[in-house]
This record gives structure tokens, C-alpha cells and sequence, in this order.
């Protein structure tokens, strides 16, 4: 059975198409919803909650707790420097672990937005790192293991939306695509493709209409807008002429409000009180809030208290990030945002020991804080018609999709560029994973050339392993949590989210004095790029890894319970299909302190 998936910044849901029929798959939670909002609440135990039931748990735990920030040393990196004298110096410097020691747990919310950033590849949940791929694959599994238990068949195709694009850097929406593709994988899918979000949204009034017309796509979520025009309907295949990605969203519109309410917190320029950037920067996000009641920052906050004329608003900053009120602040102007759809007056209301916030926000001045997203969206507007070619007056229909599309100063902009009997509201939640599950019912997704990385079996990639070590060698996934040497228990502690699940050599640990110029012998049945995880301790690399390059992005963390953290380098060079020879890990030329075997991680090449 092929699903259509729309994962999504805020919410995320799943439905199957018969041909005749969209049916709506049901999250199975106490509420039955055909929605799954996008929250992950994972505890000290590393148990997830997902949606509704991770946001309650984080509100019942984690709000109104004191935040108690503690260090913890988990390993040491060790460098060598080379020095004026002889000899050169080695130097070492502690892994230190900063964690909120009163935490039951860690709330996540929008990760999607998270897939702009491409340095971002995943985060530290208490001693446990969480790969990207692997914090999405959680969401996608529980839509997956819900279609199966309603249809009572198993789910292996899939068909997921994605934004036109994810941040306007080059190669940043590949890489976000992929990452969702692994995370794909891991929830158990086997034919994963992708499809543009709003020609989801455009498939759902495609099957209805009649008549051919010129459609101009509004999907307007938590995170992106997505702007398609297309020629569809009267049964005939639809006809895209353009389509772009704008960088704005709900959230965007969040933190105009929330910075409106700066004022609570010690920064109101009409009363020339500033608080610094840094921490107006980390106020506009309640998940970073938190971080100004790390101890570093109390000195400033006790000099902002000394030189304030009101020193209360400090109070209630003060009480605002050490009690881990982020989130109920933000789920209050969320709610007063959706009052501002419907009403011209929303009440905000926010009380909590110090903090008294009640605010009247009319929806004039809701309009005037979101002034320059509305200018954003104006501008993607008037290029996507002229990428398409076509006037504004030559649209027939203008299809709205998306929470953040029932924003009256959008809608009001729509209907002054189009008219308002062009207007066509959709499902504002369900219309786009519609058309994504008729999309999936035709095969019409997009597969990317990246899918021959990914393989059931290792050995598929790494062939005929050969070493000269005592130990045997073997192929395997490299995965965070997996053991990475044949003979001793050390695990892979934190990894690039590149290479997560790419095929790998577990090597032996006992084999980090061997010198032999040949020590590895396996067999590439493709062309690949080869990446080595080196010691970071290394003074000078062996003869035979000079011809590599070092990746400076990337690094792996292995941890012992004998010896802790240690940091590795990555080193790669590409390989043509054939024999790979690699040398010892003391080989001739290396210099420095030997205290960890390379490993060798295989990325098969798409070309």
C-alpha cells in the first residue's frame, strides 16, 4: 500500500487513495485525530512521546521547574602542536557535557525548520546524541505503523511532501530531501519518493475540476510558503509552469508577536532600556530561551537588574528563562494569533509568579508587526508569476492551503491581486497530504539519485574484506549507539548526519600499533568516496592517508567505558570501482600518540 505523507513544521498526517477515495489515516493516540502534530518529547530514559501526548507531557514536567545547570567532563581531546623547540607539544583539552540537571525530558518542536540550517545535524538529548535523520524517522514511523494498523496491510511506499525549497544556499534542499529519505528508512519504508508540497495541495482540486484552468498554488504553512501556478483539471495531466519557495512562515509570525512582548523583559527602546542582541536573539525562540539562565549570563542580568529603571521586567526575565516558561508563553500567542483570524481584537494573557502580561492586540497592529513577511510574500508572489510567464488577471483560481493562509492580510493581499471570487480555501490541514496520497496512487513521485547510498546489506558496498590483523574485519551500518570495533565495546558516540546509516568497516582496536604499508584490502563493486575517521591525537598522519582530504565539517565521536570520549577526524578521497588498499594505523610516516584504530565509512557515488 503507498501512502501520501505530508510532514509538516507544525502538524504531519498520512492518507491512502483508492482511486475514487482519500481516506484519512488516524493516529492512534487517545484523541483518534487525523492529525499528528510535529512534537517529540523524549525523557531520561530516552522514551518518545509524539503530538499532542509529547506536548502535554513537557507542560505537566517541565513548565514552572527550575532550570539547574551542570558540567559534566565526558572525555578528553588530545592534540599535538608543534612548538619553537625540538619537540612538539601536546595538548589536551576536556569534553565537557553543559546539561539542565532538573530536566525529566526534551521538547522538540518544528524540527522540520531545522532542515534550513545545513550545519545542523542533530542534538544532544541528556548522554545520548540523536542524528537528524533519526529525531524525523520517530514521526514518520508513528504515521506508518498507524496506516498499518487501519488498513491492516503492511505500509512500505511512501510518497512524502517537501517545500519547493528549504533555504535559498545551493544544495541545501538535496541535502534536507536526504536527510528526510533516511529518516524514511528508519521508520521502515522501502520506496520513498518526494513531490513538491503545493502540487499536493494542486492534485486535490485537479481529480474535481471539470474544466481546464490556470491555478496559482497559496500553501502557506508553519514553516515555508510554497507557491505553484499550474494548468489543471479536465482530466488531462497538469501542466506546471513554475513554482517557489519563500522563506517565510507561521513561526516567523510567532516571534513578531513575541517580540512585541520584549517589553515584559527589560528591552523597550521608547523608554531607552535595550537589552543586548544575544539575548533578544535567543528570546525569539521559546526552546532557546533557557539558555540565559546558564551561569554565564547571570552576572550580566545582575548589572542589567542594577542599571534598569524598571528592574522588575529583569524579575520576570529572569523568571521567564529559569522556570521554562518558553513554551506556555509561546502556546499563548500561537492561540492569540489564530483569535486574530476571525476576531479584530485578541486578548493575550500570561501570568506566572512576577510575569504579568495582558496584552489587546487589535489586528491593525498584528498586521504592522508582520509588515515585512507580508512584503516577503508579496515579492514571492510577483515572481512566480513572472517565472510562469502570466499576469495576475490570467489566473483563474487561486487555491489557499495551510494555517498561516487564513491570515487575514493575506488573504486581503490575495484578493487585491486576484480578486476575491478567485478565491478557493482548501482543507487547511488535510489538502496537501490529499493530494500527495493521489500523487502516491499514480506513481507520480520524484526519486532522487541519492537512494544508491543506501543499501539493505553493507556487504552490497564493501566486498571481500581483508586484513593482517589478528581479528576479522566486517562490514556493518554506521549508526550512533552501534559498536564500531570487532574486539573491544566501543561505541560510535556522535556522527555526521552525512554519514549516518552509510555502510562502514568495523576495524579492530588492537590493531592501532600496527605500521604495515598494507593492512586493509576490500572490494568496491562501485565508484565511491572512501572517508577514514582518524585520531584527532595524530601529530602526523600515516604516508598512505596523506593523499586524502580532510573534511573539516565533520567529525566522529567514539566513547569507551574504560577511556571516555575521543574525537576522530574524517579524511576521504574517491575511489574508481575495484580493489582498495588501506595501511596500518601506524604506518610509516605517522607521528603522535596512537590510541584509537581508524575506522572506514563507504559512500557509494550517484555518478
Amino acid at each position: 500500500m503507498r501512502l501520501g505523507i505530508d510532514f509538516g513544521t507544525t502538524n504531519s498526517a498520512a492518507v491512502v487513495y483508492d482511486g475514487h477515495t482519500l481516506t484519512s489515516i488516524d493516529i492512534f493516540s487517545p484523541e483518534k485525530s487525523a492529525i499528528l502534530p510535529s512534537l517529540i518529547y523524549i525523557n531520561r530514559e530516552h522514551q518518545a512521546k509524539l503530538g499532542l501526548d509529547a506536548g502535554r507531557e513537557y507542560a505537566q514536567r517541565e513548565t514552572g521547574r527550575p532550570v539547574r545547570w551542570r558540567s559534566k567532563r565526558v572525555g578528553v581531546i588530545e592534540t599535538w602542536f608543534a612548538s619553537t623547540g625540538s619537540s612538539p607539544i601536546l595538548v589536551a583539552q576536556d569534553i565537557v557535557a553543559t546539561y539542565d540537571e532538573a530536566a525529566y525530558g526534551r521538547l522538540l518542536q518544528s524540527v522540520k525548520t531545522a532542515l534550513r540550517n545545513d550545519f545542523y545535524g542533530g542534538t544532544q538529548i541528556f548522554d545520548r546524541f540523536y542524528p537528524f535523520d533519526e529525531l524525523i524517522a520517530l514521526l514518520l514511523k508513528r504515521l506508518k505503523d498507524s496506516a498499518e494498523k487501519q488498513l491492516k496491510q503492511t505500509c512500505d511506499e511512501v510518497v512524502i511532501g517537501r517545500p519547493v525549497k528549504f533555504s535559498d544556499r545551493p544544495g541545501v534542499s538535496m541535502r534536507a530531501e536526504e536527510i528526510i529519505y533516511k529518516a524514511a528508512r528508519l521508520a521502515g519504508f522501502k520506496d520513498i519518493a518526494f513531490h513538491a508540497e503545493p502540487v499536493g495541495a494542486m492534485y486535490v482540486y485537479h481529480i474535481a475540476a471539470t474544466e481546464r484552468k490556470l491555478a496559482l498554488v497559496f500553501d502557506f504553512g508553519g514553516g515555508t510558503l510554497d507557491l505553484t501556478i499550474a494548468e489543471v483539471g479536465a482530466g488531462i495531466t497538469p501542466n506546471i509552469l513554475a513554482t517557489r519557495g519563500v522563506l517565510v512562515g507561521g513561526d516567523d509570525l510567532d516571534r513578531r508577536i513575541m517580540q512585541s512582548l520584549f517589553k515584559y523583559f527589560g528591552d523597550d527602546p521608547t523608554r531607552d532600556i535595550m537589552l543586548p542582541h544575544d539575548f533578544l536573539e535567543l528570546l525569539n525562540n521559546w526552546q532557546t530561551m533557557p539558555e540565559l539562565s546558564r551561569p554565564q549570563h547571570a552576572d550580566m542580568l545582575r548589572d542589567l537588574r542594577l542599571k534598569s529603571k524598571y528592574p522588575q521586567t529583569i524579575d520576570a526575565l529572569e523568571t521567564l528563562v529559569s522556570k521554562n516558561l518558553g513554551y506556555a508563553l509561546f502556546s499563548a500567542i500561537e492561540e492569540a494569533k489564530c483569535q486574530l483570524t476571525s476576531s479584530l481584537t485578541a486578548e493575550l494573557k500570561f501570568e506566572y509568579e512576577n510575569i504579568h502580561i495582558r496584552e489587546r492586540i487589535t489586528r491593525t497592529q498584528f498586521e504592522a508587526m508582520i509588515r515585512p513577511e507580508v512584503k516577503q510574500v508579496r515579492e514571492g508572489i510577483d515572481h512566480v508569476l513572472e517565472d510562469a510567464g502570466v499576469a495576475a488577471d490570467q489566473i483563474d483560481v487561486v487555491l489557499r492551503t495551510g494555517g498561516s493562509s487564513l491570515v487575514p492580510a493575506f488573504v486581503n493581499m490575495l484578493a487585491d491581486m486576484f480578486g476575491r471570487g478567485k478565491l478557493h480555501e482548501m482543507d487547511a490541514l488535510i489538502s496537501v497530504v490529499g493530494g500527495l496520497g493521489i500523487i502516491a496512487r499514480e506513481d507520480a513521485g520524484l526519486r532522487g539519485d541519492y537512494r544508491c547510498k543506501y543499501v539493505e546489506n553493507p556487504a552490497e558496498v564493501i566486498m571481500n574484506i581483508k586484513a593482517n590483523g589478528e581479528a576479522a574485519y566486517r562490514p556493518y551500518f554506521m549508526r550512533v549507539g552501534v559498536k564500531c570495533y570487532v574486539d573491544q565495546d566501543t561505541m560510535v558516540r556522535k556522527i555526521p548526519v552525512e554519514l549516518n546509516q552509510l555502510p562502514a568497516i568495523m576495524t579492530a582496536y588492537l590493531d592501532r600499533e600496527n605500521s604495515d604499508d598494507e593492512l586493509l584490502q576490500f572490494r568496491l563493486p562501485y565508484p565511491a568516496k572512501v572517508y577514514i575517521a582518524y585520531q584527532a591525537s595524530a601529530l602526523q598522519l600515516p604516508h598512505w592517508l596523506e593523499d586524502f582530504t580532510r573534511q573539516d565539517n565533520l567529525t566522529l565521536e567514539i566513547e569507551s567505558e574504560w577511556w571516555g570520549v575521543k574525537e576522530l577526524f574524517f579524511y576521504s578521497k574517491t575511489f574508481p570501482a575495484g580493489e582498495v588498499v588501506l595501511g596500518g594505523n601506524a604506518a610509516d610516516g605517522f607521528k603522535g600518540k596512537n590510541d584509537t584504530t581508524y575506522l572506514v565509512v563507504v559512500e557509494r557515488l550517484t555518478s
